[in-house]
C-alpha cells in the first residue's frame, strides 16, 4: 500500500506541476524522484517495518503426513 500511495502521489504532483509550468522534462525528473523516493522507502528492511511482524504458520513437510491432492495425483 506505501508503495500505491506513494508513486500515485508523485505521479499526481509531477503531472500538476509539469501542466503548469508547461515543462515535459521537469515532469520526468518529479516523476523519476518519487520513484527513487518511493523505493529507498520500500526496498531497505528498515527496523520499523519489523516492529510487529506477522505470526505465520510453521511448514508442513512431507513427513507431517498431510496429502493434498491434485487432479488425483497424491502432492506434498
Amino acid at each position: 500500500m506505501i508503495t500505491t500511495v506513494l508513486l500515485g502521489a508523485s505521479g499526481i504532483v509531477a503531472f500538476f506541476i509539469g501542466f503548469m509550468a508547461q515543462d515535459i522534462k521537469l515532469t520526468l525528473y518529479i516523476g523519476l524522484t518519487g520513484t527513487a523516493l518511493t523505493f529507498l522507502a520500500v526496498v531497505p528492511p528498515w527496523p520499523f517495518y519489523n516492529k510487529n511482524p506477522e505470526p505465520w504458520l510453521s511448514p508442513h513437510t512431507a513427513a507431517s503426513g498431510i496429502r493434498i491432492d491434485v487432479d488425483g495425483q497424491k502432492v506434498g
